[in-house]
């Protein structure tokens, strides 16, 4: 039986190397997780999410001990980069929660923008997003938790931030860059992380 560590990676956005999760960082090491932010290589998604998501798998293998599983948190892009992982590389067997902050599960109009092999993927209708819900199932053996702004203009529609499976919070939250430094935000983390950890020491 694996069991579960304190251990929460946060994965930041696209072109971020970690400042918009600093106080959430801070809050979770406050509350005795061991925080650890992931600075992503091409984290601008020009060769797609899969080199990212390989960056986390070998970053899980790390910090995990052995016959141990951590938690993820991944805001806007990070979180499609962790969902191929989980759901591509294997990391449903390494991770106990999934956490994903304002992601475009079904693309956003913006990604149009992007006229690389990362926008393309996170366009409305991509194949590459197509593909990961239709298994989506895969995320309930990592008790997945959707957090998502009615008033978010980066992921467009907005509700394209709701996971199809697991639970779902509406946070107002002005701007989606502010999404993983609401304290409110802050907050459902944390409890849903100490609520992970509380359902039983393996899995």
């Amino acid at each position: 039986m694996m069991q579960k560590s304190r251990v929460a990676i946060l994965i930041p956005g696209i072109f971020d190397r970690g400042k918009s999760m600093l106080r959430m960082q801070h809050a979770l090491g406050e509350a005795g997780f061991v925080a650890r932010t992931i600075k992503l290589k091409t984290n601008s998604g020009w060769y797609g999410m899969e080199p990212m998501a390989r960056q986390l798998r070998d970053l899980v293998e790390e910090v995990n001990g052995s016959g141990e599983t951590c938690a993820l948190v991944g805001f806007s892009m990070g979180g499609i980069v962790a969902r191929y992982y989980l759901q591509r590389l294997g990391g449903a067997e390494r991770v106990h929660k999934f956490i994903a902050l304002s992601s475009p599960h079904f693309g956003s109009l913006w990604a149009h923008l992007l006229p690389y092999k990362g926008g393309r993927q996170l366009r409305i209708g991509s194949e590459f997003l197509d593909n990961l819900n239709r298994d989506a199932q895969v995320l309930e053996g990592v008790a997945p938790v959707s957090i998502w702004t009615p008033y978010d203009a980066t992921i467009v529609p907005h509700t394209s931030s709701r996971l199809p499976v697991g639970n779902t919070y509406q946070v107002p939250v002005s701007l989606h860059r502010w999404v993983p430094q609401n304290p409110a935000v802050i907050k459902i983390v944390r409890n849903e992380l100490t609520e992970a950890l509380e359902g039983g020491g393996s899995r």
